[in-house]
């Protein structure tokens, strides 16, 4: 508003929020890291503080700072809600006063609830790349709309009218972002959330809904929030690109975190997460498909020994030689993880358990020849299979693997056996 004057210095949480246009949620402001450099600023009667961004579309309009004069948790549920409620009054701020606050409030930063009027835009999408939108609308007429304008403004659009066939679309190619009407027959949009939310495959993909149902915001509180954004019909198609663009942003977003936390930081390897949701993927896949697929788990012999002779830091950079090793000799395909400390796993996708035999015969005879930190190397591998008749849990077959592995050092290490039922006794995997 026009006669507003604030120091965002003084408010360190209206700036994070300004910034993220992500919820800002402080329970007990003298403990707080982010408010700790105004500390002294913060008057004594203030307890906790939420500071909830005002979005609509790429725009953040502004923010509401609630406050308590006492510390309060603040349960994940209510910061679902707030976030879904505040994109809502910023839609409705939005068109009913184009996003002008200083039109459509009269609350000052002072008091208990304030509003901070700001735009800020989003970083700019990737060039270069046609981005796909699935469509799901039963209205073939509206469908139809929809992707005319999207296929003019660039995308890349598949169109499909009921529940049952968008799951089938969206896990057979993961589109970029799913527009999703909430009622359509078959599998409604709102359970139909739900099982993308659930699959490995889909998790990631942000979906926007496209509703006029009165119910829209009750009925997509319990989705997962980080991906899901809504427009009430009828919508401005300029509104509508606008909200396209700020989730397929908040996408990226989720993406590049994702793939942060599905990351070993010592190898650079995938880590034990990314390994159990590739092995879920995979068992669907060949449950759907056919096929066989061979899980390898590599266990470096007597690396206890080699840390204290040589000392951890050698110790650490043998791993990463091996992880580099590894990670040179899969196919992109493939996934190969850093499992536990001295544990890696290969996910050899359409690869028989013999076959992943021969490669772990081959990464051996690398492994023998590597020698990294002038340190003589060897492993002990066990492969199991994924295919067949059985549908093993991913636990059942990281075991059989590690079995397997765990023959093969007994036996003396430095060498591959491949599961046998009747010689490996299998114990819940390790790590």
């Amino acid at each position: 508003m026009s006669d507003l004057h604030i120091d965002l210095a003084r408010y360190p949480e209206i700036t994070a929020a300004l910034a993220s246009h992500e919820i800002v949620s402080i329970e007990d402001v003298r403990r707080s890291a982010t408010l700790e450099p105004v500390a002294n600023l913060l008057p004594n009667h203030l307890g906790a503080v939420v500071v909830i961004p005002l979005v609509a579309g790429p725009r953040c309009l502004g923010v509401i700072t609630v406050r308590s004069e006492r510390p309060r948790e603040v349960l994940q549920t209510d910061v679902v809600a707030a976030r879904f409620e505040g994109r809502l009054l910023a839609t409705l701020l939005e068109l009913q006063f184009g996003g002008d606050l200083s039109n459509a409030l009269k609350l000052g930063v002072g008091a208990p609830v304030g509003v901070v009027p700001l735009a800020i835009q989003p970083p700019p999408l990737p060039t270069g790349k046609r981005r796909r939108i699935l469509v799901a609308e039963d209205d073939v007429d509206q469908a139809t709309t929809i992707g005319d304008f999207l296929i003019g403004e660039g995308f890349d659009v598949v169109l499909t009218q009921d529940g049952e066939d968008l799951l089938k679309q969206a896990r057979r190619a993961p589109p970029d972002l799913i527009l999703l009407d909430g009622h359509m027959p078959i599998l409604n949009g709102f359970h139909a959330a739900e099982h993308l939310h659930a699959d490995p495959r889909t998790s990631g993909v942000p979906i926007l809904f496209l509703s006029a149902a009165e119910d829209l915001l009750l009925r997509i509180r319990g989705l997962k929030p980080d991906t899901i954004d809504f427009l009430r019909k009828p919508y401005a198609p300029a509104e509508l690109l606008a909200r396209i663009e700020r989730a397929l942003n908040q996408g990226l977003v989720y993406e590049e975190l994702r793939a942060e936390a599905e990351v070993d930081a010592l190898t650079g390897l995938s880590n034990a997460r990314a390994l159990l949701r590739t092995l879920t993927i995979e068992r669907s896949r060949i449950s759907r498909y056919g096929a066989t697929s061979a899980v390898v788990m590599m266990d470096v012999d007597k690396l206890k020994t080699i840390n204290d002779r040589h000392g951890h830091v050698v110790g650490s950079r043998i791993l990463q030689a091996i992880g580099e090793l590894l990670r040179g000799m899969i196919r992109e395909t493939d996934l190969a993880a850093r499992y536990g400390g001295d544990e890696f796993v290969a996910i050899l996708a359409h690869t028989s358990a013999a076959e992943g035999g021969a490669f772990a015969e081959r990464f051996l005879s690398r492994v023998r020849q590597l020698w990294p930190e002038g340190v003589d190397v060897s492993m002990s591998i066990g492969i199991s299979s994924l295919g067949g008749s059985e549908d093993q849990s991913s636990d059942v077959l990281l075991a059989n693997a590690d079995a397997a592995a765990y023959r093969a050092k007994r036996l003396g290490g430095n060498r591959a056996c491949i599961f046998d039922g009747e010689l490996d006794v299998v114990t819940p995997p390790r790590g």
